[in-house]
């Protein structure tokens, strides 16, 4: 199943005090910067590298987001997101061709953030 539903109760805390996508990236960006990582100065290469880790995030570890009109958040799986373009304020994931976002208030785990930043400290 490629949408795995996540709903928002007392039992999922960890959604509830997820960081955005935008905050995720801000972090690990500072975060690969302050530990010299070699993907803060892949990420710079791109002049968007905030941008550039918001992707990267997508590609490595699971992301929330609520499709339109629903109430809970579903898990994104790689199939997915790889197939959606993310907008220019990383608030949403959009198709190709469209205007309508396919799923919004993207979201990442504290927990998944700290397995992005222990899998980027992997990269050379």
């Amino acid at each position: 199943m490629l949408l795995q539903r996540f709903h928002l109760s007392a039992s999922s805390a960890a959604l509830q005090s997820a960081y955005t996508l935008s905050n995720a990236a801000r972090a690990a960006y500072q975060r690969a910067l302050n530990e010299r990582l070699p993907l803060a100065h892949i990420a710079e290469q791109s002049e968007q590298p905030q941008f550039w880790f918001a992707n990267n995030i997508l590609q490595v570890v699971d992301v929330y987001g609520k499709p339109p009109d629903e109430a809970d958040h579903v898990r994104l799986a790689r199939e997915i997101t790889s197939s959606l373009k993310l907008r220019d304020d990383m608030s949403a994931l959009v198709a190709p061709d469209e205007e309508q976002p396919r799923f919004a208030d993207l979201r990442v785990t504290k927990e998944d953030l700290e397995r992005y930043m222990k899998w980027a400290r992997t990269v050379y």
